[in-house]
């Protein structure tokens, strides 16, 4: 919950989200989406992986946007090297990765191993392609300040590696799993 009340604070208008599916997706609900801020996202499960190459099309397509990508550790792991790309490029988005090491959304329909995925040192990504910043966040504290620092990074891009509980889920994915539990 408070991932989702951090990122509402730094919306604006030059700012486009762009979120994975996933928990990232029902947790952007309670975002505020202002009139001028962009908001990017897929709509299938089908598309896993989407954010990070969606983020630099949206820049591609408007150099002045600033994207906050929210993107699931499963779905960071399908695309993570497009970031190479986006330093390349000259672009600066502002990645933070939800790290609860598995599919979470999956969690809720079936629990097993299947749902488990290797915990990488995301924030390390930078070190690997040569270039931004890495973040790693723990508590609450932490998250403000990695926020703050990406912020003032407009040059270059940066990965904020958000580590949650297997079972951490957003107040959005927690009001669905209730009113599916009542309907079945």
């Amino acid at each position: 919950k408070h991932l989702f009340e951090s990122i509402n604070q730094i919306l604006g208008d030059q700012t486009v989200v762009v979120t994975d599916v996933g928990d990232c997706l029902f947790g952007a609900v309670d975002l505020m989406i202002s009139t001028h801020t962009k908001f990017l996202s897929p709509a299938y499960y089908t598309s896993m992986g989407f954010a990070i190459p969606a983020s630099i099309g949206a820049q591609v397509a408007n150099p002045s946007l600033r994207p906050i990508v929210l993107v699931g550790d499963g779905a960071f792991q399908m695309t993570c090297l497009e970031l190479s790309t986006a330093l390349k490029l000259g672009y600066n988005p502002i990645v933070i990765v939800l790290n609860n090491k598995g599919y979470t959304t999956e969690r809720f329909l079936q629990e097993g191993p299947f749902n488990d995925i290797p915990d990488w040192k995301y924030h390390n990504i930078t070190d690997l392609i040569g270039g931004g910043w890495g973040f790693e966040v723990s508590t609450e504290g932490d998250l403000e300040k990695a926020i703050k620092a990406a912020l003032a990074n407009k040059d270059s891009l940066s990965v904020i590696n958000v580590h949650l509980k297997p079972t951490d889920v957003s107040p959005a994915l927690t009001r669905l799993a209730e009113k599916m539990s009542k309907q079945l």
